[in-house]
């Protein structure tokens, strides 16, 4: 029983087998270290994370300690169709004290300004544009619009 340990894979090909899910999980950085030969203090990792640029989640306790605007970032939007919620509100996992953010009252998003309208709707600009198109519309579109729509209900 002294003879070479030989590890083969489950499956013929190295990597088949895993799910979606599973591939996605591997890619998911653990965060910061917290254990005690590595120890790494909650502002030092969200200092690493704004010097990368990263997308940065915070529960509602650790949001208090952050400012946006003094390392150049601002809240994410993403406009929930439900209604349930403003669309700044993030789940995940906090990147402060490494709780997920439904268990301590929501989290909140934070991004880069530079890739704030790569990747983000402005809630104040996408106001605006509705404003102005509804403005811009004539009298009788308004009109035709209010007889469709009174048809339809019929």
């Amino acid at each position: 029983m002294n003879g070479p340990i030989v590890i083969v894979s489950k499956y013929h090909r190295l990597g088949e087998g895993f799910s979606k899910k599973e591939i996605a999980k591997s890619f998911e950085h653990p965060g910061r270290r917290t254990n005690p030969h590595g120890y790494q203090s909650p502002a030092s990792w969200i200092s690493d994370l704004v010097a990368l640029k990263k997308l940065i989640i915070l529960c509602s306790i650790c949001r208090q300690h952050f400012n946006p605007r003094k390392n150049g970032y601002r809240r994410a939007y993403i406009p929930d169709s439900s209604g349930k919620t403003s669309g700044f509100e993030v789940n995940g996992k906090c990147a402060g004290c490494k709780q997920e953010t439904a268990d301590v009252g929501g989290g909140t998003g934070f991004t880069p300004e530079e890739t704030y309208n790569l990747l983000y709707v402005d809630p104040v600009q996408a106001r605006r544009d509705a404003r102005a198109t509804w403005k811009a519309q004539s009298v009788w579109s308004v009109i035709q619009r209010a007889r469709q729509s009174k048809g339809e209900r019929k």
